[in-house]
């Protein structure tokens, strides 16, 4: 299951980033956003603590 939503996850934040989103508001707010339905998708959204591990990955290697 971890395999499958961490494929999950790149293919929704894949789509939603774009050169340069870590330099703007509305960048990060999508990718935020894409995040959190990737794992909505899991019942996994109310986890923050996942939450910030996967963007804080994101963001370093995106």
């Amino acid at each position: 299951m971890v395999e499958q939503v961490a494929e999950d996850i790149r293919e929704t934040v894949g789509l939603a980033r774009f050169p340069g989103w870590r330099d703007t508001l509305a960048g990060e707010r999508e990718v935020k956003e894409a995040l959190r339905k990737s794992l909505f998708k899991y019942r996994l959204h109310a986890d923050d603590e996942l939450f910030e591990k996967a963007y804080s990955d994101i963001r370093q290697y995106y």
